[in-house]
């Protein structure tokens, strides 16, 4: 009798632990995660990585959408998750602005062909960047700090020069609201 009431009274206890509950959304993460009662608040937090922090806040597709008018910029949307491009007024032309919340201006990535040098944009350190993937586009990579930029990239059909004068008055435009 005592072997057939053992396995009903060990079942019995192990189902009175589960009886409580615990608010948050339950689901299978790869790590720890971390729940809170607050419904705006994020449910799953990752280890930190170095530098970023001050882009955290930063919505390029905001700025974008900021300056459209100045520029008339259209076909604004989002192209990654910190990433936005748009049209450049009537021309063949592309902007976008690329948010590296972990990579400095000495980590920007030079093609065979590109031009590189040392820039202002505003009161910051930048550099430009000709003919980055192709013979036509450009890019301002600005410092945010120095494990962290923000890069204002232009792609035209025309010419480098045009794509350059793009990213430039972008980068120009959107640089005081960029994290200090």
């Amino acid at each position: 009798m005592i072997r057939s009431v053992l396995p009903v009274v060990v079942v019995g206890l192990v189902l009175a632990g589960c009886t409580t509950t615990t608010p948050g959304d339950p689901s299978a993460t790869g790590g720890p995660a971390t729940t809170t009662d607050s419904p705006q608040e994020s449910t799953t937090t990752s280890s930190a990585t170095p530098g970023g922090d001050e882009l955290a806040d930063f919505d390029s597709c905001a700025e974008l959408t900021a300056v459209a008018g100045q520029f008339d910029l259209s076909r604004i949307e989002k192209t990654g998750k910190l990433d936005c491009e748009a049209r450049w007024g009537q021309t063949t032309t592309k902007v976008s602005i690329n948010v590296f919340p972990t990579l400095g201006l000495g980590d920007v990535t030079l093609g065979p062909n590109s031009k590189a040098s040392d820039v202002q944009i505003g009161a910051r350190q930048a550099k430009r960047v000709e003919a980055v993937l192709t013979t036509t586009d450009c890019t301002y990579a600005v410092e945010i700090t120095p494990k962290s930029r923000v890069d204002f990239f232009g792609a035209s059909t025309a010419s480098s020069a045009e794509a350059c004068d793009a990213a430039k008055q972008l980068a120009t435009a959107v640089e005081p609201k960029l994290p200090e």
